[in-house]
């Protein structure tokens, strides 16, 4: 095995082990050229990548390639967090505001996902890498949940194909540009001569000539590979784009600014969307909150995370939810007195409250409902059962909305 191999296979080995040991957090990834990577995972799945040379470039390309013009100017974010990922919190924002459902956004993340990783891969195979590991950064709230394993051999096995034909070297970050114009004149075609000098200006990576031209990008680098070793054309670092980033406003600008560019959608569209229900989720566990997501949010509902007991009832209180799910199991405060404390506050006398358990005896359902719980939601029922007894007791609800629309029915809004 050659020394760039090793170097490949310890990273790809050492990404795989995150998944392994169920690991939650940010993993950070230094070149000796000072790029910067950041992977996020949640118990071993994927969550979100980025950094390396092109982050504003790779976000614009994907945005236009799955149809997305993001106004900026209309998107705001409010914390250090959102700031500090801000592409993927414009995500979020989109869900949130019903642009784009889950599954809309699932794939975007995988493609930015499967870029860095094939980044990271191709960097290793010529400089060293460094890791910094930090258990404490979490992402929320979790859009999709990507299988580790078969993402980074999906990335090892295109590195592995590039490689075998000999365009190792090439990153497909890189730019091509005429280097010998009159030269290609003679030996090209009239047609591939005034092809190439339209569309090989030093200004486009070879991503997004591939985008751009709707042509797989191993097939273009191929076709360009003869004329590179003749010297006919050149291959350059181009910089990142100093791309515009979302306003950075209070809280209360914010909503002001989601509630308009709701009203405008709505206009636009013609499409009536009301206020969603919200439900919250008292867990302590990352992965039972970001399952609870992604089922409530196939109805469209809203999703409230609440994961330090000590915060639930001032947390309920502020945003009101209009249903609470409610884990037994909870440090320094257990579900039942929780319960018991929520239903002694007049606003959520009729709230329905479903305990989320793992001991599903009678002795739990009797004393549950003598703490006032509406019913019981066992962790081992699946995701359908689950999202079935959701919509059962929230539409039963008096403050619940009935018709609350479908995400997937609102998709072009941007």
């Amino acid at each position: 095995m050659d020394t760039d191999n090793l170097a490949v296979y310890s990273l790809v080995e050492q990404l795989r082990g995150y998944g392994r040991k169920q690991f939650t957090g940010k993993l950070e990834l230094h070149s000796v050229k000072e790029y910067k990577w950041i992977i996020y995972y949640c118990h071993g799945r994927l969550v979100w990548a980025s950094g390396g040379v092109h982050n504003h470039r790779r976000w614009r390309r994907l945005m236009g390639q799955y149809k997305l013009q993001i106004d900026f100017n209309k998107i705001s974010l409010r914390t250090p967090e959102e700031i500090r990922l801000w592409d993927y919190h414009v995500l979020v924002i989109l869900m949130k505001r019903m642009v784009l459902s889950r599954d809309q956004i699932s794939p975007i993340i995988e493609s930015f996902v499967h870029e860095v990783l094939f980044d990271i891969i191709q960097c290793a195979a010529n400089e060293r890498i460094t890791y910094y590991c930090d258990f404490e950064d979490e992402i929320t709230p979790v859009i999709s949940l990507i299988h580790a394993e078969h993402a980074i051999e999906r990335a090892h096995e295109d590195w592995i194909t590039w490689r075998k034909l000999g365009i190792a070297d090439f990153s497909p970050n890189l730019a091509p540009w005429i280097k010998r114009p009159e030269q290609l004149r003679e030996e090209a075609s009239e047609l591939t001569y005034k092809t190439l000098i339209t569309i090989l200006d030093g200004r486009r990576s070879l991503r997004e000539l591939s985008t751009w031209m709707k042509k797989d990008l191993l097939p273009l680098v191929q076709s360009l590979i003869a004329y590179y070793h003749r010297g006919l054309i050149g291959l350059a670092e181009v910089p990142d784009i100093q791309a515009p980033l979302p306003a950075i406003v209070s809280s209360r600008e914010a909503e002001q600014d989601s509630t308009q560019a709701l009203e405008s959608n709505q206009s636009q569209n013609k499409l009536q969307i009301l206020p969603r229900p919200l439900i919250a989720c008292v867990d302590d566990s990352n992965q039972v909150c970001a399952t609870i997501d992604q089922i409530v949010s196939k109805f469209g509902f809203g999703f409230l995370a609440i994961k330090e007991s000590i915060k639930v009832l001032p947390l309920l209180v502020e945003h009101k939810p209009e249903m609470i799910i409610l884990d037994l199991v909870m440090p320094i405060v257990g579900g039942y007195e929780l319960c018991s404390q929520i239903r002694r506050i007049p606003e959520f006398k009729d709230t329905p409250i479903l305990i989320l358990t793992s001991n599903d005896t009678l002795i739990d359902r009797i004393r549950s409902r003598f703490v006032g719980a509406t019913a019981f939601i066992s962790k081992a029922s699946g995701n359908e059962k689950i999202g079935e007894q959701i919509k059962k007791y929230l539409l039963a609800s008096d403050t619940a909305i009935k018709d609350a629309p479908s995400v997937d029915n609102i998709s072009d809004l941007i």
